[in-house]
């Protein structure tokens, strides 16, 4: 009868394990305190949704009645619709827009090449929405803009691009994929170098062509950081702000104002801070229902649970 060994692994304790990573928990901590002071503690600030918390000398509780407001609100419904409309648009068109620019990147040859362009359509994210907003109005100017130009030299007439409820919506899309689209893009072709070569090797010795290899190697080498990306685009569905509150007008209130603006104005331009809470809750709630909702169907139909 042999004799079974079994191995048992001690570790360190845990201060020598500090110790000798000392610099690396050092690089770490910046990202754990602004997680802590802006994420997590103003957690505790939840309770004043249901308070009619505002400016005022005395807060009284108010229970279930700033929700009760809101879900009657038919300014709320109407921006909860925007925010829904605007935000699916942006992942229906945004979504591919990366992984395909990433595939044609992958397709060249010269090194440097892959390189300038991923450094090219990269720029554009380091643009706050402010310097974004303002480019795409000066582009768009029915007066000297350079789209409007085209169009008048084409025998057509002006177009207010960022005064028409008709145009304002593919505007805030067209700018949301110029600016992101890099992000996604350099993200896709670093992923890409860790499909093994050897899978294409056998599928061109199986007879597969350049549309197989992209099916049947390269798409299901990649699904993980497909899904993954995915999933991050429907974590912030609810949460679009920035870029909505730098281009919108008066003139397009009905088919740009979203829950964020929404909240801005009722919280901090009207003072209703209680009642802002209870909105920023309900989107909050939401956006965790499309989120696990998202993860749920990506384990249960692709294999790739993300949480």
């Amino acid at each position: 009868m042999k004799n079974k060994t079994k191995t048992v692994q001690i570790h360190p304790p845990l201060m020598t394990r500090i110790k000798t990573q000392k610099y690396l928990l050092a690089m770490l901590l910046p990202g754990v305190l602004w997680y802590l002071l802006f994420k997590y503690l103003p957690l505790f600030g939840l309770t004043l949704g249901f308070t009619d918390y505002g400016f005022r000398s005395k807060v009284s509780f108010v229970g279930l009645e700033n929700f009760q407001r809101l879900l009657s609100s038919t300014i709320f419904w109407n921006a909860f619709r925007n925010t829904m409309i605007i935000s699916l648009a942006n992942i229906i068109f945004y979504f591919p827009a990366p992984l395909i620019v990433a595939l044609l990147i992958d397709e060249l040859k010269s090194n440097k090449a892959k390189r300038f362009i991923q450094f090219l359509i990269y720029i554009p994210y380091f643009f706050s929405w402010v310097v974004v907003g303002s480019i795409f109005v000066n582009l768009l100017s029915p007066s000297s803009g350079l789209v409007n130009n085209v169009i008048v030299k084409l025998g057509g007439n002006p177009i207010y691009f960022m005064a028409s409820t008709k145009f304002f919506r593919p505007v805030l899309v067209s700018s949301y994929i110029w600016r992101q689209m890099g992000y996604g893009a350099v993200i896709y072709v670093a992923s890409l170098t860790t499909v093994q070569p050897e899978l294409y090797e056998a599928a061109t010795i199986d007879g597969a062509g350049h549309w197989g290899k992209l099916f049947h190697v390269t798409l299901p080498g990649i699904r993980s950081t497909i899904v993954t990306m995915l999933l991050l685009n429907l974590s912030h569905v609810l949460l679009i702000f920035e870029q909505v509150l730098v281009m919108y007008n008066a003139a397009v209130y009905d088919v740009a104002d979203v829950l964020q603006t929404y909240v801005f104005r009722e919280g901090v331009l009207s003072g209703d801070l209680g009642y802002s809470i209870a909105v920023g809750m309900f989107t909050s709630v939401v956006s965790l229902i499309l989120v696990l909702s998202t993860n749920k169907i990506s384990a249960r139909f692709l294999d790739e649970p993300i949480l």
